[in-house]
């Protein structure tokens, strides 16, 4: 369910960087480290005497915590930086084969990160956070939902009750989307159970719409109106979205983790369902 979650500190990304940098003047490797805030650590010495980059490489990684979250993300940063210079070097273009850029990009994703060959940008990898390209491309402008999901993707771990609510406006999200691609109107102030189950019976996903024959399926597609129900009823009690007298201590990222793959099962069976050329629903449309 989405991108892995990057060992940042993997052994081939490490080696990867400390090639790259054996060729870096001291000075620029200071820079590509102190411009993201990341300290000049004590020194590192090797017996076997290796090249002073690679010893200065090492007294920047010394004063990172890579289980922290925002100490992976300097590292990250630090990769990104480097990347582009990489990939503006015609001497290792991209056309070229096995080229040195071709060779960060593979194995920066094959590590579980997220690499824009177009600029160089390089993310960690966003875990539950990703529906298929096909469900995606169901609409045709898909930025609503890919901005729920990006937010999703920074605050399950950091900020549980956040993800919770914006896991409510996926939802919501999705299915005032799924409507509109439908030719269906909304309320403006449609409840999400209303929009719920309005998107599903647009899809011919309603529970009614199942035969008996199918009550396993029937009773699935109820269980998925039920989680939404719930995570809008969760949302209503812990969320940020409504002021409180007391905060809500008792959420924790495990909750967040459940919410947010509650709402990526009901929404990725409505975009999918959308997208399917065979579909059920197409056969009733005129």
């Amino acid at each position: 369910m989405g991108a892995l979650t990057p060992r940042v500190m993997t052994p081939r990304v490490m080696r990867l960087l400390s090639d790259q940098l054996t060729a870096t003047p001291l000075r620029e490797i200071d820079a590509l480290f102190d411009d993201r805030g990341v300290a000049l650590g004590p020194e590192q010495p090797r017996d076997n005497n290796e090249s002073v980059r690679r010893e200065r490489m090492r007294r920047y990684l010394a004063t990172l915590d890579l289980g922290d979250a925002a100490d992976a993300r300097r590292l990250t940063a630090v990769l990104g930086d480097d990347l582009p210079t990489i990939i503006q070097d015609g001497s290792v273009g991209w056309g070229n084969d096995n080229s040195l850029g071709e060779k960060w990009v593979r194995i920066l994703r094959e590590d579980g990160f997220e690499v824009d060959e177009a600029t160089g940008m390089v993310l960690l990898g966003r875990a539950g956070t990703k529906f298929t390209e096909d469900a995606l491309n169901s609409l045709p402008d898909p930025q609503s939902i890919q901005d729920h999901l990006h937010r999703l993707a920074d605050s399950v771990d950091t900020d549980p009750r956040l993800a919770v609510s914006t896991a409510k406006a996926l939802i919501e999200s999705t299915a005032k989307c799924v409507l509109t691609a439908r030719g269906q109107t909304y309320a403006p102030k449609a409840k999400v159970p209303a929009l719920v189950n309005a998107a599903q019976e647009s899809l011919g996903l309603a529970p009614k719409s199942v035969s008996d024959e199918d009550r396993a399926l029937r009773q699935a597609l109820q269980s998925l109106v039920t989680l939404t129900q719930s995570i809008t009823e969760l949302r209503n009690s812990v969320g940020i979205d409504h002021g409180a007298e007391e905060v809500p201590r008792w959420v924790r990222p495990r909750h967040a983790r459940l919410v947010v793959g509650a709402a990526q099962v009901w929404c990725q069976l409505m975009l999918e369902t959308l997208a399917d050329p065979d579909a059920p629903w197409r056969r009733s449309t005129p």
